[in-house]
């Protein structure tokens, strides 16, 4: 399973956006099941997969406390791609990310 968590030090840099557009092109390509969790408190990731009408990309909540256990349920439930929108800062959500993705640029 891959992670990819897109982070930046403001807000407004279209991370929600590219987490979506990314998650779906990925589903249409094959490469799923896909997950998306939204850390970011806004929520606009979950605001705009409740609009949805697909089944997928899955949204998942978690407790990102607990991001290591709850990653590997989705592993073992099948996810092949795991995509995490990040708030607007580099945040503790970030940082206890950041072990897990498959690449990173820091």
């Amino acid at each position: 399973m891959d992670v990819l968590v897109l982070a930046a030090q403001k807000g407004g840099t279209g991370k929600t956006t590219i987490c979506a557009n990314l998650a779906v092109e990925a589903e249409m390509r094959g490469h799923g099941p896909v997950t998306l969790i939204d850390v970011d408190p806004q929520g606009t990731l979950s605001k705009w997969w409740n609009r949805r009408q697909a089944d997928t990309p899955a949204l998942v909540e978690i407790d990102v406390a607990e991001i290591e256990v709850q990653l590997r349920t989705l592993k073992a439930g099948g996810a092949k791609l795991v995509i995490v929108d990040t708030p607007g800062a580099i945040t503790s959500h970030v940082r206890i990310s950041r072990p897990y993705t498959s690449s990173a640029t820091w």
